[in-house]
């Protein structure tokens, strides 16, 4: 078929192009996702919201229209469900564990400080000594403050755990999108 007719080929020049923008938006999806799971390992990064970033990102470099907004619209809600199961985890997991409201705020304390000074995986064990430590503080004998510390901990990791499914749920929605 001559150029120009219904159906006719694209030119090598337009070919080149859109593969070049479709490789540049994967790139772009797959750099925030390895960002992402870093993120959640290593908190320092706010990894999650930056995989939303990165799939608007990716989305707007290969058009909304060829991706569609359906895949950007549940990357972005995972990634508030992410944020949600993370302020929720560690206070489920001491609260299941029997802390006490000092507790949930001694792990949530005890998390910020514990990745202050023991970077990067000092939130782990922050999580752990500022809810027995606030468990103490309250009178709580060391058997109880203890086993609610132990619950913030497993809280933590499960919140790490849930995190990183739903940054692979990420992967799932919006790397197929991008074709």
């Amino acid at each position: 078929m001559r150029p120009g007719k219904a159906g006719a080929s694209r030119s090598p020049r337009g070919t080149a192009v859109e593969l070049t923008v479709q490789v540049l938006a994967y790139l772009i999806m797959a750099a925030s996702l390895v960002v992402a799971a870093v993120g959640v390992v290593l908190p320092v990064l706010p990894g999650v919201p930056l995989a939303a970033v990165g799939a608007v990102a990716a989305a707007w470099v290969r058009g909304f229209d060829v991706v569609g907004w359906s895949p950007v619209v549940w990357t972005v809600l995972l990634a508030v469900l992410a944020q949600a199961l993370d302020v929720v985890s560690a206070a489920w997991g001491a609260k299941v564990y029997g802390s006490r409201r000092a507790g949930l705020w001694g792990g949530a304390i005890g998390s910020v400080v514990g990745l202050l000074l023991f970077p990067p995986l000092g939130f782990l064990l922050g999580a752990l000594a500022g809810a027995v430590l606030a468990e103490l503080w309250t009178g709580r004998a060391l058997r109880e403050a203890t086993r609610a510390g132990v619950g913030a901990l497993i809280g933590t990791m499960g919140g790490v755990v849930a995190k990183l499914a739903i940054v692979i749920a990420m992967a799932f929605v919006m790397l197929p999108a991008l074709r």
